[in-house]
């Protein structure tokens, strides 16, 4: 499904038909982790239906602070479940996702608008996610974490500040691959009783 929708961005089909190929993508997901033999994480599953409902909200004009809403409550919610999986406190890496985050919030300062303080939120609670993740030295949380940074940062860019259609299938692509990993590295955790 996640080819079938990066043909519909790259080829530039109906935008109808993103209806279906975009918000199928997550409850797919979510069917595989449920379906899995393992106990459920609830915090973690409620994550998921935040980022469906913020990919349904998204693709209305009207939609984006909701969605962006949405997303924000997805990003706690995968903080704290990954909290209890902290191993490193690793104050090092800080400066660098401070860095990269707050950078790029600057280089789009300009063109928010409106929008200034709200992202100025996201991009510190996806900064932290980040953060809380890789100090879980647990492999697919932390590639899931930095995909999912680098998925709202192209995100960002292309509404903010130059949209194109390789940054339309980027995002879809980045976000897809990091919701997957996040989702095996629940599972992995999971399956060793860890959260």
């Amino acid at each position: 499904m996640l080819v079938l929708d990066q043909c519909v961005i790259g080829l530039q089909w109906t935008y109808s038909l993103r209806f279906i190929t975009k918000t199928v993508l997550i409850p797919l997901l979510i069917g595989y982790y449920l379906s899995s033999p393992v106990r459920v994480n609830k915090l973690f599953v409620s994550g998921l239906i935040m980022s469906f409902l913020g990919d349904v909200f998204l693709l209305f004009g009207w939609g984006f602070v909701a969605g962006l809403s949405c997303f924000l409550t997805a990003h706690i919610l995968y903080i704290l479940t990954f909290k209890p999986l902290l191993r490193y406190k690793n104050t090092a890496i800080l400066p660098i996702i401070l860095l990269f985050i707050f950078g790029l919030y600057i280089f789009l300062y300009e063109n928010l608008g409106v929008m200034k303080i709200p992202v100025f939120l996201y991009a510190f609670t996806i900064g932290a996610m980040l953060y809380v993740a890789l100090g879980t030295g647990q492999k697919w949380i932390m590639i899931g974490a930095i995909l999912f940074v680098l998925s709202d940062s192209i995100l960002a860019i292309n509404l903010f500040h130059h949209r194109s259609t390789l940054g339309g299938m980027s995002i879809m692509l980045t976000y897809v691959l990091a919701q997957y990993c996040l989702t095996e590295g629940i599972l992995i955790a999971d399956k060793s009783h860890k959260v």
